[in-house]
């Protein structure tokens, strides 16, 4: 009798165990789940990331076409400065009167004009071209960013998988103890058959 009270303490030991082992397995469950969200959020985060690239994208055209609008505006006062400079070469030829002389005269100053305006056009140019450079700096920082958020979510999976991994060594020491009281019990049972 006290050798099968001894065994049926044993076997509640083992009971308990096994029921702590059911626990860790649930947990193992619940892991899994959180490392498939994990995941997904991750996509989700990759996607974010290409809009994100898309929006910049957009941004850089839509600055290319108010460059071209310059441009081209640029280059129609360029055609109007040729169109004046070759009516400047005819009053040039034809005009010996002072009445086009002063003519000529009046088209000095708005060429002057327009060579003002062109030079401030460059300017604006300029100071277009040192905005772009900006740009592109800021858009260097942000992918610095974006890369500094995946390093901390790589890190944050690293403790994860050493939580698992420790959940792993105390199931195998777990898995050991089982053994041994399965051995206790096959001696036990022996010793029964044997008295």
């Amino acid at each position: 009798l006290l050798k099968l009270s001894l065994i049926d303490t044993e076997l509640h030991k083992l009971s308990l165990i096994l029921t702590e082992l059911l626990k860790l397995s649930l947990i193992d469950t619940e892991l899994l789940k959180l490392s498939l969200i994990l995941t997904e959020l991750l996509k989700l985060s990759l996607i974010d990331t290409e809009l994100l690239k898309l929006s910049l994208i957009d941004t850089e055209l839509l600055k290319l076409s108010l460059m071209l609008t310059e441009l081209l505006k640029l280059s129609l006062i360029d055609t109007e400065l040729d169109k004046l400079s070759l009516m400047l070469t005819e009053l040039l030829k034809l005009s010996l009167i002072d009445t086009e002389l002063d003519k000529l005269s009046l088209m000095l100053t708005e060429l002057l004009k327009l060579s003002l305006i062109d030079t401030e056009l460059l300017k604006l140019s300029l100071i277009d071209t040192e905005l772009l450079k900006l740009s592109l700096i800021d858009t260097e920082l942000l992918r610095l960013s974006l890369i500094d958020t995946e390093l901390l979510k790589l890190s944050l999976i690293d403790t994860e998988l050493l939580k698992l991994s420790l959940i792993d060594t105390e199931l195998d020491k777990l898995s050991l103890i089982l053994t041994e009281l399965l051995k206790l019990s096959l001696i036990d049972t022996e010793l029964l058959k044997l008295s």
